[in-house]
């Protein structure tokens, strides 16, 4: 069995080899859990997770022969199922939901009805070819955002990030048109 200096340094505690190993194992522990997960911010969180969780346990880690990244993936997986557990029996008293849909229109269509046509289409001009898309797919067409994701290629987290980013700066762009 070949045994690694940098885990038997961390496991004595050296500062440096703990960060090392860190270095070492975190992108491939990270993209274990993104591929479960699909979501950038929620996969990094739970990555930092996997990694407190085994350093504060390395005083009751043994060397088994099989790399520490086994007892990485491990700890991964328990957390994933603990998070799909809790999500699956969540239950939330329905007066406490705020993002109901509502049968009015939203704040985009609105906005929309009281501008013109032309300044909007002159606004939409200016934005880049991403924003126009995903304006046109999800405001102006509807489009659910899993159906805006496959189409452009993105996960539905990313297109609503994309279209909140879309809108800011079709209103700066109409907002900078007024002011000429």
């Amino acid at each position: 069995m070949d045994v690694d200096p940098v885990l038997t340094s961390a496991l004595l505690g050296d500062r440096r080899s703990l960060d090392e190993l860190c270095q070492r194992e975190w992108r491939p522990v990270y993209g274990m859990i993104y591929r479960a997960v699909q979501n950038q911010a929620d996969a990094q969180d739970l990555t930092q997770e996997v990694f407190l969780r085994a350093f504060n346990s390395l005083g009751r880690y043994q060397a088994t022969g099989s790399p520490f990244r086994v007892y990485l993936v491990t700890i991964a997986r328990n957390l994933l199922r603990d998070r799909w557990k809790a999500a699956r029996f969540s239950i939330s008293d329905i007066d406490e939901q705020f993002d109901l849909a509502s049968p009015e229109p939203g704040p985009e269509p609105l906005a929309l009805a009281n501008i013109g046509l032309d300044e909007i289409t002159r606004a939409m001009e200016l934005l880049p070819e991403e924003y126009r898309i995903v304006i046109r797919l999800r405001v102006v067409e509807g489009r659910p955002s899993p159906e805006v994701a496959r189409i452009m290629g993105r996960n539905p987290d990313a297109i609503r990030q994309l279209q909140r980013r879309a809108l800011a700066a079709l209103r700066v762009a109409l907002e900078r048109m007024a002011q000429v």
